[in-house]
């Protein structure tokens, strides 16, 4: 189940003076709360606009209501509701409003049928947990160019 105050939407302003408007947009979707926090503040640090969502159907809701440059998913999202939409369902829901939009996906494992399904949905990338938040902001610089 979510958190409450899961769903952050977070907007930065570049040093140059560039609107929030103007900045690489990121969705982050992970259900746990300091992953998901420690790697937006991150981005944001790094002059990205961020907006998180704590499971599938926060992301769902976010990704219907306006684009993402880059959207960094979870693959092991919880069921809300009784409903069950893993991470894979999630970038296929995104590759069908979005299809523009890179996809990172963030995984505990790593084994050679994930990252062959990932690559049959077009995931820009594919990480393996712990992720370095340096990697992933470099990963983003390269797909928001």
């Amino acid at each position: 189940m979510a958190e409450p105050d899961a769903v952050n939407s977070v907007r930065s302003t570049e040093p140059d003076g560039l609107s929030a408007a103007t900045l690489t947009t990121i969705l982050v979707v992970d259900d746990d709360r300091p992953s998901r926090e420690g790697l937006r503040d991150a981005l944001v640090h790094g002059g990205y606009a961020v907006e998180t969502a704590a499971d599938t159907w926060q992301a769902i809701k976010k990704v219907r209501e306006r684009p993402f440059e880059v959207a960094i998913i979870d693959l092991d999202l919880p069921p809300v509701h009784g409903v069950s939409l893993s991470g894979w369902d999630l970038v296929r829901i995104v590759r069908a409003y979005r299809p523009g939009t890179a996809i990172i996906v963030v995984s505990a494992e790593d084994d050679v049928a994930l990252k062959a399904r990932a690559q049959l949905l077009r995931v820009a990338e594919f990480l393996e947990k712990p992720i370095s938040p340096t990697h992933v902001k470099a990963l983003v610089r390269r797909f928001a160019s």
